[in-house]
This record gives C-alpha cells, structure tokens and sequence, in this order.
C-alpha cells in the first residue's frame, strides 16, 4: 500500500481524489491545502511516497519550494481539472498510470539512486567549443547528469543540440517543458523556459521567470539545482564576458556542493570564471582537458 501525500486547494477535489486513491488501495497519509501544509506535514510519524499536487499556478511554487526542502519523494503535479464527467474519467486513468510510473523501480528509486553526480555547466562567449571540447574528452559511462546553461540567442539553441550530438558521447537535448536527468545525458536549459528541478532527476517548467540578468541564467539555475541535490552537485564555469555564475558558487557551496572553474588564461574572455574564482570556492581551476580528467579520475574513485 503506497502512503501518499495530496496537497490540494479545492476540498471538494481533495475528497473526490482521495475517495479514488483508496479504491485503488492507495493510504492517503496527508490530505491539505497549501496553507496548512507545513502544520500537516510536521505532525506526520511517517514519510509519503509520493506527492500530489493540484494547486492553481500560483500557488504551486509554494508547495514545491516546501516539499523540495523536506522531502525527497517523487512529486506529481497534476494535469488541470477536467471540465466534464467523461473528461474527468480519463483525468482519473492518467493519474493512476503516473502512479504506477513513478513506483516502478527503473522510473523511481532505481533512478534516483544511480544519479551519483549532476554538473552544471555555465557558460558565454567561446563556451560551445569550450563545452564541447570538454565533454569528448570524458569517459562515455560517466555516471553523471549534465545540465548546460549557455547564454546563447533562441535562435542558435537547436544548432547547439546537433552540434553536441554529433561531437560527443552523450545525448544532449533542449529542456522544453518536461525532461529527466539521466547519467550520460545533457541537458541544455533554453532561454524562453525555466526549468524547476524535482527529485528523482525529474525536472518541470518553474512557474518564476528568470531573475537575473541574462536568459538563461546560470544563477537561477544553480539556486534550485543546490537546493535539490546539495553534496551530489558540482558546477564547472568555463569562458564568458559576464559575471553570471558568481553567487551560483556560493549557493553550491552552501549546500555542500563544488565549483570549479576554466583557466582564464584558455579562455575567450576571462571574466565569467574570474567572477566565480573571486569567490574564492573555486577548488579546481584548469584547461578544458585537465577539467575533464579531473573530473573522470573523480568518478573512477567514487
């Protein structure tokens, strides 16, 4: 029986989904609104297995920047009420099926046990070549997931998807909406979608718009990234003209996370590693090759 944990506004669509949920022999552990969430939750002598959530958008970043600091459970969100009875039968099929995918160990636990390591990848002027040359040096079963914010025009972005794909080892795509983290996977944050990192490697459009300057930018990233995966998180700033990256070393290193940085001396324009290297969390700085044996020898002795 699978304990779950439903965070739902409307008490009438809360009562409807729990009545469904046990029928299905599901035990509804926690049942609320977003305001009495964090009560709820702190009086709970259990852990929920899964999450529900069924918040208008608004209200959604709320519960997940809450459920992100407590739990590490996979997390639903829920597609829109339907508006008729015949809809809402299918609404109900499609739910249990994401139940059913998100207890199934290749898509739950399994998953989020073999991601080890994700490193994010930050990055201006110069960084395609820098990224690439990077990556084709590594070890193609490398169990980490890359996640690569290059500030770049929309208009180039899927060029960089082909351009990796054909240069390296690993299966690099365009962040639209939904994706996974996967180990031996890139994936590239667009500029026109913010990503929101789950656990599990699950990752969904953030409701926010970017904060800081740039579109994307590797800040806003970095903040949710060191939020979710703490300790298992590393960041590499290669060249760039700007100081985007500076205060992602020092949530990373808050949460327990390491920041390295390309050798100013190799790069296009200096500015954006030297930022990050003022910080003074920088714990390895190199050439694009040595950053990726660095790295390699790193997993081998994990």
């Amino acid at each position: 029986m699978t304990q779950l944990a439903l965070v739902v506004d409307d008490a009438r669509k809360r009562g409807w989904l729990e009545n469904q949920l046990v029928k299905a022999s599901h035990y509804v552990l926690l049942s609320c609104d977003v305001e009495h969430l964090q009560r709820v939750h702190s009086e709970l002598e259990e852990k929920p297995e899964i999450w529900l959530i069924l918040l208008p958008a608004h209200r959604m970043e709320q519960a997940l920047d809450y459920i992100g600091t407590v739990s590490v459970a996979p997390t639903i969100v829920l597609d829109e009420w339907p508006d008729d009875n015949v809809a809402l039968m299918r609404w109900q099929v499609q739910l249990m099926r994401k139940l059913g995918t998100a207890l199934a160990p290749e898509r739950g636990a399994k998953r989020g046990s073999e991601l080890k390591q994700v490193w994010l990848l930050g990055a201006s002027l110069g960084g395609p070549e820098a990224v690439t040359t990077f990556l084709a040096a590594l070890p193609a079963d490398v169990p980490v997931a890359f996640v690569y914010v290059q500030h770049i025009e929309e208009a180039f972005d899927k060029a960089l998807v082909t351009h990796l794909n054909r240069n390296t080892h690993f299966q690099a795509s365009m962040f639209q909406g939904e994706a996974r983290l996967e180990p031996g996977q890139v994936l590239i944050v667009a500029p026109e979608v913010r990503p929101r990192f789950l656990p599990f490697g699950r990752v969904i459009a953030a409701k926010k718009m970017w904060q800081g300057q740039y579109r994307p930018c590797i800040d806003d990233v970095a903040q949710d990234l060191a939020l979710q995966y703490r300790e298992k998180l590393g960041m590499i700033i290669f060249t760039g003209t700007c100081n985007d990256g500076e205060q992602a070393a020092r949530d990373i290193c808050h949460y327990g996370g390491q920041v390295w940085a390309q050798s100013p001396d190799e790069c296009v324009s200096a500015t954006m590693p030297e930022a990050a290297m003022a910080t003074g969390l920088v714990e390895v700085s190199g050439t694009v090759a040595k950053l990726a044996e660095t790295l390699a020898f790193e997993c081998r002795d994990r």
